[in-house]
C-alpha cells in the first residue's frame, strides 16, 4: 500500500468510527429498554429522592409566589378603575410629565469660567528634588 491509499483508509476509518460513536449516542435518545436508564448509567443524572424534613416543613406553610398549572387564579380584590378614577390617574400623569419638562427646559446657570488658562506652578528648586 501506499501512502495515498493508506491516508485515505485512515480517513475512511476515523470518519466510519466518528458515525458510529455518534449513532450510539443517539441511540440513548431511542425508546429502547435502555433508554430510561441511559442517563442513570452514564453518571449525568441521579435519582431524585425524597426531600429533606427542614424542605418539607418549609415548604408546607410558606404560600406561593406562583400559581400552579391548571388552578385558577382567585378573584381580585381591588376592583378595576372607574372612567372618573382613569381620568384623575391621567391627569396626575400629565402634570408629572409637564414638571418634568419644565426642570429640563430651565436656563443653564452662567458658568464661572472666564476662558483663561491659570499659569502653571513654578517647578521646585533642583536642590529640593531627591535623588
Amino acid at each position: 500500500m501506499t501512502f495515498g491509499k493508506t491516508h485515505r483508509f485512515g480517513g475512511r476509518l476515523t470518519a466510519s468510527l466518528v458515525l458510529v460513536a455518534a449513532a450510539q449516542g443517539l441511540s440513548a435518545c431511542t425508546e429502547t429498554s435502555h433508554s430510561g436508564r441511559m442517563p442513570q448509567l452514564t453518571g449525568l443524572r441521579a435519582e431524585v429522592g425524597e426531600p429533606k424534613e427542614f424542605v418539607r416543613e418549609t415548604r408546607a406553610g410558606a404560600p406561593q409566589d406562583f400559581i400552579a398549572v391548571g388552578v385558577t387564579p382567585p378573584e381580585r380584590a381591588i376592583a378595576p378603575r372607574n372612567e372618573a378614577g382613569a381620568a384623575a390617574l391621567e391627569k396626575e400623569l400629565i402634570a408629572a410629565r409637564q414638571r418634568s419638562q419644565s426642570f429640563a427646559n430651565r436656563p443653564l446657570p452662567r458658568s464661572t469660567y472666564d476662558g483663561t488658562v491659570p499659569t502653571r506652578p513654578a517647578s521646585p528648586r533642583k536642590e529640593l528634588l531627591p535623588d
